[in-house]
Protein backbone atom coordinates (compact mmCIF):
# COMPACT_ATOMS: atom_id res chain seq x y z
CA UNK A 1 0.00 0.00 0.00
CA UNK A 2 3.02 2.25 0.42
CA UNK A 3 2.10 6.02 -1.37
CA UNK A 4 -1.11 3.74 -2.50
CA UNK A 5 -3.76 6.83 -1.47
CA UNK A 6 -2.35 10.63 -2.61
CA UNK A 7 -4.78 13.22 -2.29
CA UNK A 8 -5.60 15.04 0.02
CA UNK A 9 -7.71 14.00 3.51
CA UNK A 10 -9.75 15.98 5.77
CA UNK A 11 -8.42 14.20 8.59
CA UNK A 12 -10.81 15.54 11.30
CA UNK A 13 -13.62 14.43 8.76
CA UNK A 14 -12.25 10.87 8.64
CA UNK A 15 -11.70 10.93 12.41
CA UNK A 16 -15.37 11.91 13.07
CA UNK A 17 -16.00 9.43 10.88
CA UNK A 18 -14.02 6.35 12.60
CA UNK A 19 -15.29 7.92 16.11
CA UNK A 20 -18.80 7.14 15.32
CA UNK A 21 -18.18 3.73 13.71
CA UNK A 22 -18.56 0.74 15.98
CA UNK A 23 -15.63 -1.30 18.10
CA UNK A 24 -15.46 -3.80 14.98
CA UNK A 25 -14.65 -0.85 12.21
CA UNK A 26 -12.39 0.91 14.82
CA UNK A 27 -10.63 -1.96 15.37
CA UNK A 28 -9.93 -2.77 11.79
CA UNK A 29 -9.09 0.32 10.68
CA UNK A 30 -6.19 -0.06 13.74
CA UNK A 31 -5.31 -3.13 12.69
CA UNK A 32 -4.78 -2.58 9.34
CA UNK A 33 -2.81 0.95 10.48
CA UNK A 34 -0.78 -1.39 12.25
CA UNK A 35 0.08 -3.79 9.76
CA UNK A 36 1.19 -1.21 6.72
CA UNK A 37 3.64 0.41 10.06
CA UNK A 38 4.79 -3.27 9.83
CA UNK A 39 5.70 -3.64 6.48
CA UNK A 40 8.27 -0.48 6.86
CA UNK A 41 10.94 -2.93 7.62
CA UNK A 42 11.93 -2.61 11.08
CA UNK A 43 10.39 -2.28 14.77
CA UNK A 44 12.13 0.60 15.60
CA UNK A 45 11.17 2.81 12.40
CA UNK A 46 7.53 1.90 13.65
CA UNK A 47 8.11 2.79 17.30
CA UNK A 48 9.58 6.02 16.08
CA UNK A 49 6.87 7.20 14.22
CA UNK A 50 4.55 6.28 17.06
CA UNK A 51 7.31 7.95 19.69
CA UNK A 52 6.64 11.54 17.37
CA UNK A 53 2.45 11.21 17.09
CA UNK A 54 2.20 10.53 21.12
CA UNK A 55 5.03 13.96 20.86
CA UNK A 56 1.69 15.69 19.14
CA UNK A 57 -0.81 14.54 21.86
CA UNK A 58 -1.95 16.61 24.85
CA UNK A 59 -1.91 14.82 28.05
CA UNK A 60 -5.20 14.26 27.93
CA UNK A 61 -5.68 12.51 24.66
CA UNK A 62 -2.33 10.62 25.68
CA UNK A 63 -4.93 9.57 29.12
CA UNK A 64 -7.44 8.40 27.01
CA UNK A 65 -5.42 6.06 24.46
CA UNK A 66 -3.88 3.95 27.45
CA UNK A 67 -7.43 1.96 27.19
CA UNK A 68 -6.07 0.76 23.69
CA UNK A 69 -3.41 -1.38 25.07
CA UNK A 70 -4.57 -2.31 28.40
CA UNK A 71 -4.00 -5.78 29.15
CA UNK A 72 -5.45 -6.68 32.54
CA UNK A 73 -9.55 -7.26 33.47
CA UNK A 74 -11.85 -4.61 33.21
Amino acid sequence: MKNGIRKDIDWELMGAILANEGDEEQSDFIKSFLKECASWGTAHQVEMQLCSVNHRLSAEERETLKMLSYDGEL
